[in-house]
């Protein structure tokens, strides 16, 4: 793992603009600073509009000089972050002096959904961006949070070269784009290794449209029991709040762009101002306020509502325990579970929104299944005295948990606040996560653990611009190289016994010979007859591998060192299985190539640990992006990479081969593709798919002379 066996280099990708308040940028923003105390090395990456943060994204990106593999390789060796990767001071949620870089991938738009503005950053803006990073940082894994589409963390799943786990908090404009996208979400769903959601309906309501398994992990908070005491010994609760005129009161908290819940608050206390409270304390979220202005108190309020501010939520923990109760986001949103997590942590009693997230927090049922007991009741806010109802509950059931406390319990007699270990404290969540990161590491990539490196064929022959040389003029020199006893291999070539093919045996060993390579593997349609009799007649010059490209019902695998003949038309399960039971390898051809029949990914993702080698390069496919979806896909789970002409005529073979250490057997053909660099001599694909289609086509139809 990156830079030692207990550190991993995790990528947080947030959705919404980095500049902009966020119940799921304050997450991420206390998971990194939870992750980073915990000896881990996160990395935020996240869209920004602010002019120094873009001045500071060109910097990192320029496609010459750039810095950005330089000041990564920095911070995965050792932990040291480049002033270039902490954020301004005021570009969001993360302060420079914290040590947490934050990646801007690109600019933010606004886009309204399910009545919600939230600014996201397009996939037409950061795609390449995001790709350079993904290639330059070798993240041990890539946690994206609400990967809706169109936005910074659905591109960061597509893109991805490493596991992904995806934290679905299901704020408002998310619920909508998850229904109206499904099937564009769905296409991408399994490349999902882990799923996470911030309370248990969520997961119920996900099951429907994206079936999979779920854990339930709060969102948290940074408020905990430790920080709450260290606020009273500052400031006891007599000088924390000294604007009461009595007990017990009430707290409401506005965060985001809170405007209409607030105004629907303002509304229902006007009607009728709850009997049970003498005063509401109302905490304002200063960058929230900043941007989004709060309606004034009505006159006949104003004696009734106390305001208050706030920065940062480590400051809430002292009004949350004052506090006889919490009134939730009157309209729900996306800081309902936020507020959750709050009043959890401190002990607080909640009046909430009848929304599945306070029906699942009120449900003695905490994010791990333990029976917690919380205080609180739900309203309807379209109904009137719903409000005042719940209030009066709350406080019936307080008085009835602290006896001889009538008409609602003082700060001293109140229930203590929970532990740190609460499931609800940042801490925790971090912990939880984190057995969650290594779980997901150790189930794709348990089978190559022991390696310890990066396959070399698996650096990019596509993406420019990371600070590092051309990976071509690399790749090139590393062909012209001499190096003792390594050799060229075409891993994908077609004999005439494949009906699409006219190459005959001994042209195709004549014309390896002619081109350099020192190995070929004939791997004919369903048809094994040919690469037999090339073993046979090349007596080892050069090497020929027998293998088979067989047809499976998913798609194409091809069997290497096979000995016997295996049927077309098994499942891939079973056609994998005759493969291994010869002791062959599994080598899956152009596996994203979409103009072809190939397995599923979650197929691939299933059968990890019998998969051998993924072809990261095929000079016939008729994209660039079919190679390079193989190529990630090789990278995500440390597969070794493989690389075929897939020649069906002369003229093709060698435009793909491996430049690797000679081999003679299987075990030493797989420790020789770790070495492995593709070199890439590709011809115009229309010119050699019109040679095969004279060669087997017209010469069948044309009369002889």
């Amino acid at each position: 793992m990156t830079g030692g066996s207990d550190r991993l280099l995790v990528a947080l990708v947030a959705p919404f603009a980095w500049s902009l308040p966020s119940a799921v940028n304050q997450h991420v923003a206390g998971l990194a600073r939870a992750l980073r105390a915990r000896g881990h090395l996160p990395l935020v990456v996240a869209s920004s509009d602010l002019p120094e943060e873009q001045t500071r994204m060109r910097a990192l990106f320029r496609r010459t000089r750039g810095r950005l593999g330089e000041v990564l390789a920095a911070y995965r060796a050792d932990g040291t972050v480049d002033p270039l990767l902490l954020p301004s001071l005021g570009s969001g949620p993360l302060t420079p002096d914290e040590g947490v870089p934050v990646v801007p991938v690109g600019f933010s738009f606004p886009v309204r959904l399910n009545g919600s503005l939230v600014n996201l950053g397009l996939p037409v803006d950061i795609t390449s961006r995001l790709e350079k990073l993904m290639l330059a940082a070798d993240f041990d894994l890539v946690h994206v949070h609400e990967p809706l589409a169109p936005s910074v963390s659905f591109t960061a799943l597509r893109e991805a070269r490493s596991p992904v786990v995806a934290t679905f908090h299901l704020t408002p404009v998310a619920v909508a784009a998850y229904e109206m996208g499904e099937s564009v979400l769905g296409r991408f769903f399994s490349r999902l290794d882990a799923r996470v959601v911030t309370f248990a309906e969520a997961g119920r309501i996900l099951e429907e449209l994206y079936p999979g398994e779920y854990q339930v992990v709060s969102c948290g908070t940074e408020i905990d029991s430790e920080s709450a005491r260290e606020l009273e010994s500052e400031a006891p609760v007599g000088t924390v709040a000294p604007i009461f005129r009595s007990w017990p009161h009430g707290l409401y908290v506005y965060r985001g762009d809170g405007r209409r819940a607030y105004r629907a608050l303002l509304r229902v206390l006007l009607s009728e101002f709850p009997a049970d409270i003498g005063q509401l304390v109302v905490a304002l979220h200063r960058p929230s306020v900043e941007r989004w202005v709060p309606r004034s108190l009505p006159r006949r309020l104003r004696s009734k509502i106390a305001l208050v501010e706030f920065t940062s939520p480590a400051e809430l923990g002292s009004w949350y325990r004052s506090a006889a109760f919490a009134i939730l986001p009157f309209l729900g949103g996306e800081w309902l579970c936020t507020g959750l997590a709050e009043a959890a942590v401190t002990a607080c009693p909640v009046v909430g929104p009848d929304l599945p997230p306070v029906r699942d927090y009120l449900e003695k049922k905490d994010v791990e299944g333990v029976l917690a007991g919380p205080l609180g009741a739900v309203f309807t806010p379209s109904e009137s005295g719903s409000l005042a109802g719940a209030i009066a509950a709350v406080m019936a059931q307080t008085a009835a948990a602290v006896p001889g406390e009538p008409g609602g319990s003082s700060p001293e007699t109140r229930l203590q606040p929970a532990q740190v270990g609460s499931p609800h404290s940042m801490r925790r969540v971090a912990e939880r996560l984190e057995t969650l990161y290594w779980d997901t590491l150790k189930a794709t990539r348990a089978a190559r653990a022991q390696v310890g490196r990066t396959p070399a064929a698996v650096r990019s022959l596509h993406v420019r611009g990371i600070g590092e040389e051309s990976p071509r003029r690399r790749l090139r020199e590393a062909a012209l190289a001499t190096k003792p006893d390594w050799i060229n291999a075409d891993l994908h070539l077609h004999s005439n016994y494949s009906r699409d093919s006219t190459n005959s045996v001994a042209t195709i060993l004549r014309v390896a010979r002619e081109v350099g390579l020192g190995a070929i593997a004939i791997a004919d349609h369903n048809e094994i007859k040919g690469a037999l009799l090339a073993r046979e007649m090349a007596d080892g010059d050069p090497f020929v591998i027998v293998a088979e490209e067989i047809k499976t019902e998913e798609g194409e695998v091809i069997g290497l060192f096979l000995e016997e003949f295996i049927p077309k038309g098994l499942s891939f399960d079973r056609t994998v299985s005759l493969i291994k039971e010869q002791g062959g390898l599994v080598y899956i051809p152009h596996p994203f190539d979409a103009l072809r029949k190939t397995p599923s990914y979650r197929t691939l993702v299933d059968n990890l640990h019998r998969i051998d080698v993924i072809e990261v390069y095929n000079a016939k496919v008729a994209l660039s992006s079919f190679n390079l979806g193989a190529e990630r896909f090789a990278a995500k789970y440390n597969l070794v990479a493989g690389a075929g002409s897939d020649a069906h005529v002369p003229q093709a073979i060698g435009t793909a081969m491996l430049r690797m250490p000679r081999f003679h057997d299987q075990q030493s053909f797989m420790a020789a593709l770790w070495e492995a660099d593709i070199v890439a001599r590709r011809k115009s694909l229309l010119y050699l798919q019109s040679l095969k289609l004279l060669r087997t086509t017209l010469d069948r139809v044309l009369p002889e002379d």
